[in-house]
């Protein structure tokens, strides 16, 4: 019954979809996403420095989310209706995760559609890793639904997340394009008017060594806490927690001088104040080791998560598995004792191996390149029509 249903909304959209694929396509750079409500850093970096060197290209927004209830669900309908005519429309259509739209309907020749994806890696597994198992989808939704299809490059930072792209998103090693995300330029910039911003939020920031914990949202179940922030000597540090804002909505969790659950700001900044940073199986431990701080996994449920979801990461074989904790115990441990950081160097020469100078640039000049290949096919077709 689900496969019929599947395949009558597919074809719903097809028949939808069909008269727009009649327009023009136009020099126009479309990003979508239903990661977010609002602009990501690498949509914003990529659209403005567009707009500021290349202003002959248009650049089209969409960013939504399907919200629970009939009401969202009926919005993004009409998301889906602005880019489907987006699709049929742009030369070049920037994704930041699965589009059901990009993914189940087909694109013009000269329109080519890139996934940058939402992170700097995958420590956990996802996509076509996860198909059957409890946190994945199931194979004929994935199938019906063409999850991660049509895509014609794939952004990855290294040849070792390249293989893991290559099956999370099913496809061959030919569509993979080495160039790093614009979050690399915003996390390795210095940023001292943000710095100080924080600091004047909470002051109590400048008088201790930071620790930013960030962990992975995990839905249904309340984060391991209260034990740590027990624990760890407030005395030495300050605790920054990020939580994910639904976290703090359902739980509550304990309360202490010198541990702060922040929410104010945004995780890459909370990093340009910490000393150490904790995470579990986010990316944000790659992303993290771009700026050379101590890095540790609080992994507390390794064993349940390997099961429902499945890690890319061998933690027992990795050199970096050193920093791996399983309990509060082992992670204070850690945090007591003098860091490896030719581990960590090695951690992210091994998995951020793109150039990091200015990597909005560098796929900026890429999404051109694309765009002007297809003007070259057009002006020579123009030619060819002309002199017959």
């Amino acid at each position: 019954m689900k496969k019929i249903i599947l395949n009558i909304v597919v074809l719903l959209l097809k028949i939808v979809y069909l008269p727009m694929r009649l327009l023009k396509v136009k020099n126009k750079v479309v990003y979508m996403s239903r990661e977010s409500n609002s602009e990501s850093i690498d949509f914003k970096r990529i659209r403005e420095e567009l707009e500021r060197n290349y202003p002959e290209y248009k650049n089209i927004v969409l960013t939504k989310k399907i919200e629970n209830g009939i009401v969202g669900k009926i919005a993004y309908v009409f998301e889906m209706l602005k880019q489907m005519y987006h699709l049929a429309t742009s030369k070049v259509i920037v994704l930041d995760t699965y589009c059901i739209i990009a993914c189940v309907l087909p694109h013009k020749k000269e329109t080519k559609v890139i996934q940058i994806w939402h992170a700097l890696g995958a420590i956990k597994k996802f996509g076509y890793q996860t198909i059957g198992t409890k946190a994945g989808s199931d194979e004929i939704t994935a199938k019906v639904m063409r999850m991660h299809k049509n895509y014609d490059y794939v952004l990855a930072p290294s040849s070792v997340t390249a293989k893991i792209y290559e099956q999370a998103f099913n496809i061959s090693e030919d569509k993979i394009k080495y160039i790093g995300i614009p979050r690399i330029d915003y996390i390795l910039e210095k940023k001292e008017e943000t710095i100080n911003k924080i600091y004047e939020m909470y002051p109590i920031l400048k008088e201790k060594e930071n620790i930013v914990y960030v962990p992975t949202f995990r839905k249904g179940e309340k984060i391991e806490l209260d034990e740590l922030v027990e624990k760890i000597d407030t005395n030495k540090y300050n605790l920054v927690v990020k939580l994910h804002p639904l976290d703090l909505k359902e739980y509550n969790y304990k309360e202490k001088e010198g541990v702060i659950y922040e929410q104010k700001c945004k995780t890459y900044d909370l990093l340009k104040i910490a000393d150490r940073i904790i995470t579990d199986y986010s990316s944000l431990s790659i992303e993290s080791s771009l700026l050379e701080k101590p890095i540790y996994f609080y992994v507390y449920d390794i064993e349940k998560y390997k099961e429902e979801t499945g890690i890319n990461f061998d933690f027992e074989n990795e050199p970096m598995g050193k920093y791996k904790a399983e309990n509060v115990n082992e992670l204070i441990n850690l945090i007591k004792q003098d860091y490896d950081y030719n581990i960590l160097k090695e951690f992210k020469e091994k998995y951020i191996s793109v150039n990091t100078n200015d990597c909005t640039k560098q796929l900026v000049e890429f999404i051109v390149s694309l765009i002007r290949n297809e003007e070259i096919v057009e002006n020579e077709e123009e030619k060819i029509k002309e002199h017959i």
